[in-house]
């Protein structure tokens, strides 16, 4: 039996404390110098969030890009730092402007912080391929996000680390940052919406998981940029909308926050969807495809789940990792001839014998007022192609700025300073009956006012393209490969009530694009 006297208690006391308050600095080749919380470090420190060193942030891209093979490890550390930032620059500012109704409290900013850390958890296998190509594959009927495995990873890391800085209501919130679900925060969304645009941002799409992703994998890739998210962090405010207090943008920062959206148009068209990314991620989900029944998680165990049941059990899920593709080397074929199928793809990506590109065509719109449904051109071509369809695949790939066909600064709220604007609009403003001193010394700019003229007349006049790819499996040499190159040659355009559109050739049918 241990005894404790009055000075070893308080020693231990103040220990406790010292542990408590005991931060941490990492050197972001990004952000440079990051200073973590405690609760962020151990969080860190589990099972669940080492296990994001092993899942590349941009999935197969490092086959194009040798450099692009960071992870989602510390691209979820540079978003905890990035949600922290703007989260204090707007309580700075809504402290100096004694706003009480918009208070961000400092608990809040570590559920900003925390979210930021945690929101790419639920990732599988090579980021987006897992749940976009290989499970939408494996489960067609079944919906599931990533962002759902987050909020159980999230709930199990609460279970096991020990901590006095959140509470259950606030690990509550830091879930409903990370996704909405049916425990959602309905008060704290009615009432400080704002909060819900910094780190997954449904309104406009500008949030720091992109300000982070966008930095780093332009410098990982080699490739270059012009937006300044630092500057939008500094500059961003508290404005009112419509009603409702959002995060807002003076209207001169207009062409930084294009330049953000022309940034993600330009690594979706020469990183993500390249056409050798797309090949050999499709090859990765037909290994995985392949592999299903044979990989088993978690290891050793009496309960186990196959590759896309792990969704379901965090237990297994654990366990799924870039690593997956080396495991398909050591299974043991004996006579599985799936398996024998999924180590032939492996051992193709290995040789860089990749499936090839060998047509694609861009849609041009006689009616540009028309939405395309989902899948329905692809599934129009792969009708029409009578070729075994084991040997090919269509892809379709759209390219936009972030909002489909239109312009995605449309949905960006902009405000001006009307101290400097006229004495009429300055009683305008006063008239509208909102108070405080941020809806006074800052006015909204409504939309009807930011005319195409008044912005500038250099602005792209459309916002999306897109693109379908006959993607060949097989070798090139028999019958049927020249017989759907003709096929595909011969389509030329779709036509019925609703969808008009022609097909324009992108490249010469059958000149497959260089892997190297």
């Amino acid at each position: 039996m241990h005894l404790f006297t009055k000075s070893s208690v308080f020693r231990l006391s103040k220990k406790r404390l010292r542990n408590r308050m005991e931060t941490k600095i990492i050197n972001d080749p990004i952000w440079g110098p990051i200073e973590l919380h405690p609760l962020c470090i151990r969080i860190i420190d589990t099972p669940q969030f080492q296990r994001l060193r092993s899942i590349k942030q941009l999935g197969g891209c490092s086959f194009v890009y040798p450099g692009a093979c960071h992870t989602r490890f510390e691209h979820s550390i540079g978003t905890s730092y990035l949600a922290k930032r703007l989260g204090q620059e707007l309580q700075k500012k809504i402290a100096a402007e004694q706003s009480k109704e918009l208070e961000i409290t400092d608990e809040e900013i570590l559920c900003l912080e925390v979210a930021g850390l945690c929101h790419d958890l639920g990732h599988g296998p090579f980021s987006h391929l897992f749940d976009l190509q290989f499970f939408k594959k494996a489960k067609p009927g079944e919906t599931w996000e990533h962002e759902d495995a987050s909020i159980k990873m999230i709930q199990g890391i609460f279970e096991i680390i020990q901590q006095d800085y959140v509470n259950d209501e606030e690990i509550k919130f830091i879930k409903d940052l990370v996704k909405q679900t049916d425990e959602t925060c309905t008060e704290k969304r009615e009432t400080k919406p704002f909060l819900y645009e910094i780190i997954a941002n449904d309104l406009n799409k500008i949030d720091v998981d992109k300000w982070d992703y966008f930095s780093r994998d332009c410098h990982m890739l080699g490739l270059h940029h012009n937006f300044q998210c630092e500057r939008s962090i500094k500059v961003a405010r508290l404005v009112k909308h419509n009603g409702k207090y959002h995060i807002s943008f003076p209207k001169s920062e207009y062409f930084n926050l294009f330049d953000m959206f022309y940034t993600r148009f330009t690594l979706h068209r020469r990183a993500y969807q390249h056409s050798v990314t797309k090949a050999v991620e499709m090859m990765i989900a037909d290994a995985f495809l392949n592999a299903d029944e044979s990989l088993m998680f978690p290891p050793n165990q009496t309960e186990q789940w196959c590759l896309s049941e792990t969704v379901k059990d965090m237990r297994a899920y654990l366990w799924v990792t870039d690593d997956i593709l080396n495991q398909i080397r050591t299974l043991n074929p004996d006579g599985n001839d799936k398996i024998k199928k999924a180590q032939e793809i492996v051992d193709r990506i290995y040789r860089r014998d990749f499936y090839k590109v060998i047509g694609e065509k861009r849609v041009k719109w006689r009616d540009e007022s028309k939405s395309l449904p989902k899948n329905c051109l692809k599934k129009w071509m792969e009708e029409k192609l009578t070729t075994d369809k084991d040997l090919f695949e269509i892809q379709e790939v759209v390219f936009h700025y972030g909002s489909g066909m239109t312009n995605p600064m449309n949905n960006v709220k902009l405000h001006r300073n009307i101290k400097k604007a006229s004495e009429k609009e300055k009683e305008t403003e006063h008239c509208n009956g909102d108070k405080g001193k941020t809806s006074k010394t800052y006015k909204r700019v409504q939309r009807a006012v930011m005319t195409k003229d008044e912005i500038s007349d250099m602005l792209p006049a459309k916002f999306q393209q897109i693109y379908f790819r006959l993607v060949w499996k097989g070798d090139t040499s028999p019958q049927s490969y020249q017989k759907i190159l003709l096929e595909f040659s011969k389509l030329k355009g779709y036509d019925d009530e609703d969808i008009k559109v022609d097909f324009i050739d992108t490249m010469q049918v059958g000149d497959s694009e260089k892997s190297d």
